[in-house]
């Protein structure tokens, strides 16, 4: 798939900024996981075993560290999409991602408060509207090939869709069962239904590349 846009780049970072960068982005994304948005700079000076001014040089505000990890997590769930769309077929691809989602999200209280920084992402990083928009793309095609496949309601839209995983995720967020979420919006979309075995057994034992930046 092709988009009208490019991700910005930036100046390439010299060997050692560029491993501190990614020595602090991945400290910071196992607290993100765990802590959300209460994640502290200095703890994640700690964890990366690097002086908190060299974090802040490299990410001003924790804000700005934030919305890196915001970025991570959709691009991980881009790929993810993606290599469903391959391995499965339609009613299959969404019962895996919507298995998937559910999963980290009952596991990843960064990802979850993510969903409520996203405008914030969006005003910091243009290259979060990249991704915002590649994800978008992603789940417009894996919705309307399982609409034209005929084993999703065919008045499902795209918004529709989005608003559906925003209230899946809060329910998760309000202590609900994430499998059994996830079923509920499965057959309210009227998805069939299969017991999650064989590759989507495989994808909900590997949930945890969904939610953590890649290449760490």
């Amino acid at each position: 798939m092709v988009l009208s846009q490019k991700p910005p780049t930036s100046r390439p970072l010299r060997a050692d900024a560029r491993r501190n960068r990614e020595a602090i982005v991945a400290a910071a994304d196992d607290l993100f996981r765990v802590d959300g948005m209460s994640l502290q700079m200095d703890e994640v000076a700690q964890r990366a075993g690097l002086g908190v001014g060299t974090v802040y040089r490299h990410f001003p505000t924790k804000e700005a560290l934030t919305v890196e990890l915001v970025q991570c997590r959709v691009e991980s769930t881009i790929n993810r999409a993606e290599q469903t769309m391959r391995d499965c077929d339609p009613a299959g691809a969404l019962r895996r991602f919507i298995r998937d989602m559910a999963a980290v999200m009952g596991e990843d209280i960064g990802l979850r408060e993510s969903f409520q920084m996203q405008v914030l992402a969006d005003n910091q990083l243009d290259e979060c509207v990249y991704y915002r928009q590649d994800l978008h793309e992603r789940k417009l095609a894996m919705v309307k090939r399982a609409q034209e496949a005929g084993v999703v309601r065919g008045d499902l839209a795209l918004e529709d869709f989005d608003a559906l995983m925003c209230g899946m995720g809060q329910a998760i967020v309000a202590g609900g069962n994430p499998t059994l979420i996830a079923d509920v919006l499965l057959e309210g979309m009227r998805v069939p239904l299969e017991p999650v075995a064989g590759a989507e057994a495989d994808t909900v034992a590997g949930v945890a590349a969904v939610a953590g930046c890649p290449g760490e």
